[in-house]
């Protein structure tokens, strides 16, 4: 296995840990967001080229993709400057607001939510 693979893996190994740094954050910013971990690693078919996907849902508001990617920023920034998320970690965050959260509830097979 190449040391770039183990790298990898041994991120992806770390799932609960990082999606608990990325809660934290978002809670500091909003309070009233729920947070999950979805995807391939919460569903056992982690790959080389998986990543640790965090579902931000936002139930009592909407947000045009500005917004979303102005706080995806915020979130990302604060879980590693606060709470020591490794720069590299492979986080994807998706956030779910009204309008898209059904989206997410359809494609997802398993929800694991994350409480600080």
């Amino acid at each position: 296995m190449s040391s770039w693979v183990k790298y990898h893996f041994d991120h992806l190994k770390k799932w609960q840990e990082y999606a608990l740094k990325i809660a934290k954050a978002t809670k500091d910013l909003l309070p009233d967001a729920r947070v999950y971990v979805i995807g391939s690693v919460v569903e056992n078919r982690t790959t080389i080229y998986s990543d640790i996907d965090i579902l931000v849902a936002l139930l009592s508001r909407t947000l045009d993709s500005e917004a979303v990617k102005k706080l995806t920023v915020e979130i990302i920034e604060r879980a590693i400057t606060i709470y020591d998320l490794p720069w590299d970690a492979p986080v994807e965050i998706h956030i779910a607001d009204l309008k898209t959260i059904e989206k997410y509830l359809r494609a997802c097979k398993r929800i694991i939510p994350i409480e600080e």
